[in-house]
C-alpha cells in the first residue's frame, strides 16, 4: 500500500469538513454576497476564516497519519520540525469571496529523517502531507471539492516541489526569485498551524529575500 494513501477515514473527515463549509457557512454567504445583504469585507473575512479552519482540520488529520506511519519528523534536540502553511494572494490578504481557490505555498523548517517503521527524509515526509492536504480539501469526489487549491506561487512555480525548505527558499530568493514573486509575498501570511504562530514568526521574518513588508515579517 502506498504511503498517505486515501483512507476510510477520509470521508469521514471530507464529510465533517464539507458539512460546515457547505451548510453552515457557504450558502449563507453566497446569499449575503448575491444579494448585497452585508458588507464585503464581513463576505471575504468569513470565507478567509473558513479556508484557515478547513487547511487547520485537515493538516491535523495529515500529520496524524503521517506520524503513525513514518514518525514524526524531530530535529537534533528533539524537537519537532515545523511545517507552514503560508497563504499567498486573496487568502493572504484575507480577500477570498465565494468562488476563490486558495493559493498556498508549504514551507518546512529544517532537513533530515524520521524514525519510525518506515523512516523517510522530511522533504519525502512533508510533500506526503501535501499530498494528503489535497486529497482532502482539494480533490474532487461525487460530493465536488471544499477549497480549489493552486500552488503555482512556489518556488520554480508548477515545475518545482510541492513542498520546500526555509533553506531552499532562501537560495531560491536569492538567486532566482524574480521580481514578481518577491511582490507576491507582500499578501503572505502563514495561515496554519495556528498552535505555532509566533515561534513560527520570529524564525521565518529572517528569510532572504522576502519583502519586509511582507505579512509575516
Amino acid at each position: 500500500d502506498a504511503p498517505f494513501g486515501l483512507r476510510a477515514a477520509d470521508a469521514g473527515v471530507r464529510s465533517a469538513v464539507r458539512d460546515v463549509y457547505k451548510r453552515q457557512v457557504l450558502e449563507r454567504l453566497a446569499v449575503l454576497d448575491v444579494e448585497e445583504a452585508a458588507p464585503l469585507d464581513v463576505v471575504t473575512h468569513a470565507m478567509t476564516d473558513l479556508a484557515e479552519a478547513t487547511l487547520e482540520i485537515a493538516l491535523a488529520q495529515a500529520l496524524a497519519e503521517a506520524d503513525e506511519r513514518h514518525g514524526a519528523p524531530l530535529g537534533d534536540q528533539g524537537q519537532r520540525v515545523d511545517f507552514w502553511i503560508v497563504g499567498m494572494g486573496k487568502l493572504g490578504a484575507r480577500e477570498l469571496n465565494v468562488s476563490s481557490d486558495i493559493d498556498l505555498i508549504y514551507l518546512y523548517e529544517d532537513d533530515g529523517h524520521t524514525a519510525g517503521p518506515r523512516p523517510l527524509s522530511f522533504h519525502e515526509y512533508f510533500a506526503g502531507v501535501a499530498k494528503r492536504l489535497f486529497a482532502l480539501i482539494g480533490d474532487t469526489t461525487e460530493d465536488g471539492f471544499v477549497f480549489r487549491m493552486d500552488l503555482a506561487l512556489r518556488p520554480n512555480g508548477n515545475s518545482g516541489p510541492t513542498v520546500v525548505s526555509l533553506a531552499m527558499l532562501e537560495e531560491y530568493l536569492q538567486i532566482q526569485g524574480r521580481e514578481w514573486e518577491r511582490f507576491a509575498w507582500l499578501k503572505s501570511r502563514i495561515v496554519a498551524p495556528k498552535d505555532v504562530y509566533k515561534r513560527q514568526l520570529q524564525e521565518c521574518r529572517h528569510v532572504p529575500g522576502l519583502p519586509r513588508s511582507a505579512g509575516w515579517r
